[in-house]
């Protein structure tokens, strides 16, 4: 199992990428985390 908690994350230049995740994997469950990616 992989379990994040409250997981936060901002770039240098103070963008937030993420806040407050919550998520928990039970074995042999597959996930996909798509949005945007910042690119141009």
């Amino acid at each position: 199992m992989i379990k994040l908690e409250e997981v936060n994350f901002k770039y240098k230049s103070g963008n937030g990428a993420l806040k407050n995740i919550n998520l928990e994997i039970q074995e042999g469950e597959f996930i996909a985390i798509i949005g945007k990616n910042g690119s141009r």
